[in-house]
């Protein structure tokens, strides 16, 4: 008897034990539980308040010329290029996300165009992440670059004779059918770290090159080498010097006017340098050649007045400053080909030519004649 006593009371004594320690176990997985809420509560970031339905209810209020003075382009403009590239916009379903409409997407990417304000405070107008913003500008270049590009087209037979005529109009010059410089898109650093990017005047810009005709617009560019590249060198290595070099491009006695930073060459036509002692003949050239040349300096002014980006790309990839450039040049044409305003945009303070180099190059003796025939019909 006594023996079962003893058994039941160390059964009762074990019995306490195993509850104790399963109290003890409760007890810490609670501490552990509670300890796990207190570090996420103090990881999870705080609750930042954002613009909410700016795209969706307080843009569509805007006035013509608010939307205007916002997005550097009209309303109608807006709608036009929409119809082309909302196939391509189309959001992607992303599970937990919620997907930004094609519209939005495009204003995004305009207010990035039209201003130099950071991802994270476009990002802030429109109530999406900074992260959102960056790859929405990716795909709203990519589909301008794919659906719009043709609207930078060079010029066929034709429509050399009209530029012609346009130019000899204010010129009194036979034959131009477009002017070709440079010009320094600036950067808010060198990509990857190449201090090649760096030009003379000490800055990170990206190469420009444009052939712009008698109403501003772009015939054809060519973006992408580093700021400390020449001019001429520049030319010698796109793709409009190699059409040219073969004869496929140019009309008869059909040429393009450049600074004396160029080569001269049957279709490319710069300025005698000016060594001090030129002839009032050369004097006279010149200065029809600057004064037919001023086209193309207005057409950079219009291009970052209006899209002021372009001031200072913030990129570091190359080729997405490429695209953004390209993108500018695209958008750019469309303006002035649906008659938007100009005076409104034109910019006058730009870098320049920050390099300033005179021609490397020897010139082409077929181009010194070309351009000897062209001064002599200025006597």
């Amino acid at each position: 008897m006594e023996d079962e006593v003893d058994n039941n009371m160390q059964c009762f004594m074990f019995i306490q034990n195993i509850t104790g320690l399963e109290n003890l176990a409760m007890a810490r997985q609670t501490q552990l539980n509670n300890l796990a809420i207190t570090i996420a509560a103090l990881l999870r970031r705080p609750h930042v308040p954002r613009i909410t339905c700016y795209a969706e209810t307080v843009i569509p209020t805007f006035a013509p010329v608010d939307f205007q003075s916002h997005f550097r382009i009209s309303a109608e403009t807006f709608e036009q290029i929409l119809d082309v590239l909302k196939n391509d916009l189309v959001p992607d379903i992303e599970r937990g996300k919620e997907p930004i409409a094609p519209d939005k997407k495009l204003l995004i990417f305009l207010c990035y165009m039209a201003n130099m304000e950071s991802h994270r405070e476009i990002g802030h107008y429109f109530g999406v992440c900074k992260a959102s913003v960056f790859n929405v500008i990716k795909t709203v270049v990519n589909a301008i670059l794919n659906n719009l590009c043709y609207l930078i087209k060079w010029p066929n037979l034709q429509e050399q004779d009209s530029i012609s005529r346009e130019f000899q109009l204010k010129s009194g010059m036979v034959g131009i059918i477009g002017a070709m410089d440079g010009s320094h898109i600036r950067l808010a650093s060198c990509p990857k770290g190449d201090s090649d990017y760096i030009n003379r005047k000490g800055f990170p810009s990206m190469q420009l090159q444009a052939v712009v005709d008698h109403n501003l617009i772009f015939r054809d560019v060519y973006a992408g080498w580093p700021g400390c590249t020449h001019d001429a060198r520049v030319f010698r290595n796109s793709s409009l010097s190699d059409r040219a070099e073969n004869g496929r491009i140019f009309g008869c006695n059909k040429f393009l006017i450049a600074d004396s930073a160029y080569t001269v060459k049957p279709y490319l036509i710069p300025p005698f340098k000016d060594n001090g002692h030129l002839s009032n003949l050369q004097k006279k050239f010149n200065k029809v050649i600057s004064s037919a040349r001023q086209v193309v300096e207005r057409a950079f002014g219009l291009l970052k007045g209006r899209f002021r980006r372009l001031r200072e790309v913030t990129s570091h990839e190359p080729s997405a400053i490429v695209g953004i450039i390209v993108c500018g040049c695209i958008l750019h044409n469309l303006t002035i080909i649906n008659h938007e305003d100009i005076e409104q945009f034109i910019d006058d303070n730009q870098d320049g030519h920050p390099n300033g180099f005179q021609n490397i190059f020897r010139n082409d003796n077929a181009g010194v004649r070309v351009r000897e025939n062209l001064m002599s019909t200025l006597a």
